[in-house]
Protein backbone atom coordinates (compact mmCIF):
# COMPACT_ATOMS: atom_id res chain seq x y z
CA UNK A 1 0.00 0.00 0.00
CA UNK A 2 1.21 3.31 -1.14
CA UNK A 3 1.78 6.43 1.68
CA UNK A 4 -0.94 8.18 -0.08
CA UNK A 5 -3.60 5.13 0.10
CA UNK A 6 -2.39 4.69 3.90
CA UNK A 7 -3.44 8.35 4.53
CA UNK A 8 -6.64 8.22 2.88
CA UNK A 9 -9.83 8.19 4.77
CA UNK A 10 -13.30 8.07 3.56
CA UNK A 11 -15.84 11.02 4.30
CA UNK A 12 -19.00 10.92 2.20
CA UNK A 13 -17.94 7.59 0.35
CA UNK A 14 -14.95 9.15 -1.46
CA UNK A 15 -11.29 8.61 -0.15
CA UNK A 16 -9.87 12.06 1.12
CA UNK A 17 -5.91 12.23 1.31
CA UNK A 18 -4.78 13.56 5.01
CA UNK A 19 -1.67 14.84 4.91
CA UNK A 20 1.08 13.36 7.10
CA UNK A 21 1.45 16.44 9.50
CA UNK A 22 -2.14 16.38 10.12
CA UNK A 23 -2.07 13.16 11.57
CA UNK A 24 -2.55 13.26 15.34
CA UNK A 25 -0.37 10.78 17.69
CA UNK A 26 -3.04 9.73 20.39
CA UNK A 27 -0.12 8.28 22.87
CA UNK A 28 1.02 11.19 24.17
CA UNK A 29 -2.46 11.91 25.36
CA UNK A 30 -3.04 8.69 26.50
CA UNK A 31 -0.32 8.52 28.76
CA UNK A 32 -1.57 12.15 30.45
CA UNK A 33 -5.47 10.97 30.60
CA UNK A 34 -5.17 9.40 34.10
CA UNK A 35 -3.33 12.86 35.34
CA UNK A 36 -6.30 14.52 33.30
CA UNK A 37 -8.47 12.53 35.20
CA UNK A 38 -7.42 13.09 38.70
CA UNK A 39 -7.23 16.78 38.24
CA UNK A 40 -10.51 17.19 36.81
CA UNK A 41 -11.95 15.38 39.60
CA UNK A 42 -10.38 16.87 42.41
CA UNK A 43 -11.44 20.32 40.86
CA UNK A 44 -15.06 19.74 38.95
CA UNK A 45 -16.33 17.75 41.47
CA UNK A 46 -16.24 19.81 44.42
CA UNK A 47 -17.06 22.48 42.29
CA UNK A 48 -20.45 20.82 41.10
CA UNK A 49 -20.96 19.98 44.91
CA UNK A 50 -20.82 23.49 45.82
CA UNK A 51 -23.19 24.68 42.79
CA UNK A 52 -25.62 22.52 43.77
CA UNK A 53 -25.85 22.54 47.37
CA UNK A 54 -25.45 26.55 47.14
CA UNK A 55 -28.95 26.65 45.72
CA UNK A 56 -30.24 24.60 48.40
CA UNK A 57 -31.56 24.60 51.80
CA UNK A 58 -29.33 22.18 53.66
CA UNK A 59 -29.08 20.94 57.61
CA UNK A 60 -25.37 19.78 57.24
CA UNK A 61 -25.54 18.12 54.51
CA UNK A 62 -28.94 16.63 53.87
CA UNK A 63 -30.68 19.30 51.45
CA UNK A 64 -34.25 20.20 52.21
CA UNK A 65 -35.44 22.45 49.75
CA UNK A 66 -34.65 24.44 46.49
CA UNK A 67 -34.18 28.07 47.31
CA UNK A 68 -32.64 29.04 43.58
CA UNK A 69 -30.29 32.31 43.82
CA UNK A 70 -32.46 33.13 47.37
CA UNK A 71 -28.89 32.24 49.21
CA UNK A 72 -26.50 34.30 46.72
CA UNK A 73 -28.95 37.28 47.79
CA UNK A 74 -28.62 36.58 51.50
CA UNK A 75 -24.80 36.70 51.08
CA UNK A 76 -24.88 39.53 49.30
CA UNK A 77 -26.89 41.82 51.72
CA UNK A 78 -25.15 40.20 54.52
CA UNK A 79 -23.02 43.34 56.31
CA UNK A 80 -20.73 40.79 57.29
CA UNK A 81 -20.10 40.05 53.93
CA UNK A 82 -19.36 43.25 53.00
CA UNK A 83 -16.83 43.49 55.71
CA UNK A 84 -15.17 40.45 54.36
CA UNK A 85 -15.14 42.13 50.79
CA UNK A 86 -13.29 45.17 52.43
CA UNK A 87 -10.57 43.44 54.27
CA UNK A 88 -9.71 40.73 51.36
CA UNK A 89 -9.44 43.78 49.00
CA UNK A 90 -7.21 45.51 51.29
CA UNK A 91 -5.17 42.99 52.58
CA UNK A 92 -4.60 41.84 48.42
CA UNK A 93 -4.05 45.11 47.18
CA UNK A 94 -1.84 46.28 49.61
CA UNK A 95 0.13 42.90 50.13
CA UNK A 96 1.17 42.38 46.50
CA UNK A 97 1.87 45.95 46.58
CA UNK A 98 4.35 45.86 49.68
CA UNK A 99 5.67 42.25 48.35
CA UNK A 100 6.51 43.40 45.04
CA UNK A 101 8.35 46.63 46.48
CA UNK A 102 9.85 44.52 48.96
CA UNK A 103 10.82 41.88 46.15
CA UNK A 104 12.17 44.10 43.63
CA UNK A 105 14.48 46.14 46.47
CA UNK A 106 15.94 43.07 48.11
CA UNK A 107 16.46 41.47 44.29
CA UNK A 108 18.61 44.81 43.05
CA UNK A 109 20.34 44.63 46.40
CA UNK A 110 21.63 41.31 46.47
CA UNK A 111 21.90 41.01 42.70
CA UNK A 112 25.62 40.67 42.77
CA UNK A 113 26.50 36.79 43.23
CA UNK A 114 28.44 36.82 46.07
CA UNK A 115 28.57 34.83 48.95
CA UNK A 116 27.29 36.54 51.67
CA UNK A 117 24.32 37.95 49.44
CA UNK A 118 23.65 33.77 48.86
CA UNK A 119 23.25 34.24 52.64
CA UNK A 120 20.88 36.51 52.72
CA UNK A 121 19.16 35.03 49.92
CA UNK A 122 18.33 31.96 51.69
CA UNK A 123 17.57 34.23 55.14
CA UNK A 124 14.68 36.50 53.16
CA UNK A 125 13.33 32.99 51.72
CA UNK A 126 12.64 30.57 54.61
CA UNK A 127 9.94 33.26 55.78
CA UNK A 128 7.81 32.01 52.70
CA UNK A 129 9.10 27.91 52.98
CA UNK A 130 8.12 28.11 56.62
CA UNK A 131 4.66 26.67 57.89
CA UNK A 132 2.09 29.41 58.29
CA UNK A 133 0.89 28.35 61.89
CA UNK A 134 4.79 28.30 62.76
CA UNK A 135 5.26 32.22 61.34
CA UNK A 136 1.41 33.24 63.19
CA UNK A 137 2.75 31.62 66.83
CA UNK A 138 5.88 33.15 65.91
CA UNK A 139 4.52 36.40 65.28
CA UNK A 140 1.61 36.18 68.74
CA UNK A 141 4.44 35.45 70.88
CA UNK A 142 6.18 38.37 69.42
CA UNK A 143 3.78 41.19 69.63
CA UNK A 144 1.86 40.17 72.64
CA UNK A 145 0.91 42.21 75.24
CA UNK A 146 2.07 40.96 78.18
CA UNK A 147 5.45 38.47 77.55
CA UNK A 148 6.02 39.48 74.32
CA UNK A 149 10.25 40.64 73.68
CA UNK A 150 8.92 43.36 71.17
CA UNK A 151 6.93 45.08 74.37
CA UNK A 152 9.61 44.18 76.89
CA UNK A 153 12.59 46.05 75.01
CA UNK A 154 9.60 48.94 74.72
CA UNK A 155 9.39 48.57 78.47
CA UNK A 156 13.45 48.89 79.08
CA UNK A 157 13.03 52.39 77.45
CA UNK A 158 9.63 53.79 78.75
CA UNK A 159 7.48 53.51 76.18
CA UNK A 160 4.01 51.96 77.00
CA UNK A 161 3.35 48.29 75.47
CA UNK A 162 1.21 47.51 72.38
CA UNK A 163 -0.44 45.28 70.55
CA UNK A 164 -1.70 45.79 67.20
CA UNK A 165 -3.34 42.28 66.66
CA UNK A 166 -6.29 43.37 69.42
CA UNK A 167 -7.20 46.99 67.60
CA UNK A 168 -9.72 46.98 65.41
CA UNK A 169 -7.81 49.31 63.02
CA UNK A 170 -4.28 48.20 63.60
CA UNK A 171 -5.13 44.72 63.29
CA UNK A 172 -5.77 44.50 59.08
CA UNK A 173 -2.53 46.54 58.55
CA UNK A 174 -0.30 44.29 60.78
CA UNK A 175 -1.51 41.29 59.00
CA UNK A 176 -1.34 42.56 55.52
CA UNK A 177 2.41 43.81 56.67
CA UNK A 178 2.93 40.30 57.94
CA UNK A 179 2.11 38.58 55.01
CA UNK A 180 3.99 40.66 52.63
CA UNK A 181 6.96 39.97 54.84
CA UNK A 182 5.98 36.09 54.55
CA UNK A 183 6.49 36.29 50.99
CA UNK A 184 8.51 38.42 49.74
CA UNK A 185 11.22 36.04 49.46
CA UNK A 186 9.20 34.47 46.42
CA UNK A 187 8.98 38.19 44.97
CA UNK A 188 12.64 38.21 45.22
CA UNK A 189 13.39 35.48 43.07
CA UNK A 190 10.91 36.36 40.48
CA UNK A 191 12.51 39.49 40.58
CA UNK A 192 15.88 38.09 40.20
CA UNK A 193 15.51 36.11 37.52
CA UNK A 194 13.89 38.72 35.21
CA UNK A 195 16.96 41.43 36.29
CA UNK A 196 19.12 37.88 35.17
CA UNK A 197 17.51 38.43 31.78
CA UNK A 198 18.78 41.97 31.37
CA UNK A 199 21.52 42.59 29.63
CA UNK A 200 24.44 44.87 31.18
CA UNK A 201 25.28 46.97 28.53
CA UNK A 202 20.92 48.33 28.58
CA UNK A 203 22.01 49.82 32.34
CA UNK A 204 25.56 50.68 31.06
CA UNK A 205 24.20 52.94 28.34
CA UNK A 206 21.75 54.51 30.55
CA UNK A 207 24.52 55.20 32.96
CA UNK A 208 26.72 56.87 30.13
CA UNK A 209 23.81 58.50 29.14
CA UNK A 210 23.64 60.66 32.41
CA UNK A 211 20.94 58.88 34.10
CA UNK A 212 20.96 58.50 37.72
CA UNK A 213 20.71 54.96 39.40
CA UNK A 214 16.84 56.03 40.30
CA UNK A 215 15.55 56.76 37.11
CA UNK A 216 17.68 53.77 35.59
CA UNK A 217 15.24 51.70 37.76
CA UNK A 218 12.47 53.29 37.20
CA UNK A 219 12.71 54.25 33.09
CA UNK A 220 14.96 50.93 32.06
CA UNK A 221 14.54 47.98 34.86
CA UNK A 222 10.33 48.19 36.01
CA UNK A 223 9.56 48.63 32.30
CA UNK A 224 12.01 45.66 30.95
CA UNK A 225 10.50 43.75 33.85
CA UNK A 226 6.73 43.91 33.33
CA UNK A 227 6.14 41.02 31.98
CA UNK A 228 7.89 38.54 35.05
CA UNK A 229 6.33 41.62 37.46
CA UNK A 230 2.63 40.80 35.97
CA UNK A 231 3.18 36.81 36.67
CA UNK A 232 4.50 37.85 39.87
CA UNK A 233 1.55 40.10 40.98
CA UNK A 234 -1.16 37.62 40.04
CA UNK A 235 0.08 34.36 41.69
CA UNK A 236 0.20 36.35 44.89
CA UNK A 237 -3.00 37.98 44.23
CA UNK A 238 -4.57 34.40 44.17
CA UNK A 239 -2.41 33.21 46.77
CA UNK A 240 -3.34 35.97 48.97
CA UNK A 241 -6.92 36.03 48.42
CA UNK A 242 -7.05 32.50 49.01
CA UNK A 243 -5.41 32.45 52.48
CA UNK A 244 -6.85 30.97 55.44
CA UNK A 245 -4.15 29.66 57.98
CA UNK A 246 -1.95 32.74 58.66
CA UNK A 247 -4.79 35.00 59.51
CA UNK A 248 -7.15 32.09 60.97
CA UNK A 249 -3.73 31.28 63.74
CA UNK A 250 -2.85 34.74 63.76
CA UNK A 251 -5.78 36.73 64.61
CA UNK A 252 -8.65 34.16 64.34
CA UNK A 253 -10.74 36.84 62.32
CA UNK A 254 -10.72 39.25 65.01
CA UNK A 255 -10.69 41.60 66.53
CA UNK A 256 -14.63 42.62 65.89
CA UNK A 257 -14.43 40.47 62.48
CA UNK A 258 -12.07 43.34 61.45
CA UNK A 259 -9.59 40.63 59.76
CA UNK A 260 -12.13 38.36 58.61
CA UNK A 261 -11.12 37.79 55.41
CA UNK A 262 -13.58 35.85 52.55
CA UNK A 263 -11.28 32.64 52.44
CA UNK A 264 -11.83 32.88 56.22
CA UNK A 265 -15.76 33.55 56.74
CA UNK A 266 -15.45 30.58 53.90
CA UNK A 267 -13.76 28.02 56.20
CA UNK A 268 -16.12 29.09 58.95
CA UNK A 269 -19.30 29.06 57.67
CA UNK A 270 -18.24 25.39 56.41
CA UNK A 271 -16.32 23.53 59.02
CA UNK A 272 -16.61 25.53 62.33
CA UNK A 273 -20.11 26.75 61.77
CA UNK A 274 -21.31 23.72 59.44
CA UNK A 275 -23.86 25.97 57.44
CA UNK A 276 -22.54 24.26 54.12
CA UNK A 277 -25.45 26.28 52.39
CA UNK A 278 -23.77 29.32 52.68
CA UNK A 279 -20.14 27.78 52.46
CA UNK A 280 -21.26 26.56 49.19
CA UNK A 281 -22.48 30.24 48.07
CA UNK A 282 -19.39 31.90 49.37
CA UNK A 283 -17.04 28.40 47.32
CA UNK A 284 -18.94 29.85 44.42
CA UNK A 285 -18.20 33.48 44.50
CA UNK A 286 -14.93 33.08 45.41
CA UNK A 287 -14.65 30.29 42.12
CA UNK A 288 -16.21 33.47 40.21
CA UNK A 289 -13.64 36.11 41.34
CA UNK A 290 -10.58 33.99 40.87
CA UNK A 291 -11.75 33.18 37.49
CA UNK A 292 -11.85 37.04 36.73
CA UNK A 293 -8.64 37.18 38.27
CA UNK A 294 -7.22 35.15 35.60
CA UNK A 295 -9.02 36.22 33.05
CA UNK A 296 -7.03 39.78 33.74
CA UNK A 297 -3.95 38.07 33.69
CA UNK A 298 -4.24 36.54 30.45
CA UNK A 299 -5.93 39.80 28.59
CA UNK A 300 -2.40 41.61 30.55
CA UNK A 301 -0.05 38.91 29.24
CA UNK A 302 -1.62 38.93 25.74
CA UNK A 303 -1.76 43.12 25.75
CA UNK A 304 2.10 42.96 26.68
CA UNK A 305 2.80 40.30 24.36
CA UNK A 306 1.00 42.40 21.41
CA UNK A 307 2.92 45.14 22.36
CA UNK A 308 6.19 43.66 22.19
Amino acid sequence: MSDLEANAVIIGGDPVDVPRGLRVDLFPYLLMLPGLLLVLFVTLYPMIFAIDYSVMRTRVFKQLAFVGIANYKHLLADPRFHINLFNSVFFVAVGVALTWTFGLSLALFLRRQTWGNAVLKTIVLVPWVTNQVVLALMWKWLLSGEAGPLNYLLGLVNIPEFNPLISTWEALPTLTLINAWRATGFAMLMMLAGLAAIPVEVEEAAEIDGASRFKQIWYVIIPLLKPISLACMITLTISFFNIVVLPLDLTGGGPLNATELISLRLYREGFQYYNIEMASVITAVMVALDLVLSWIYFRLIRAESNYR
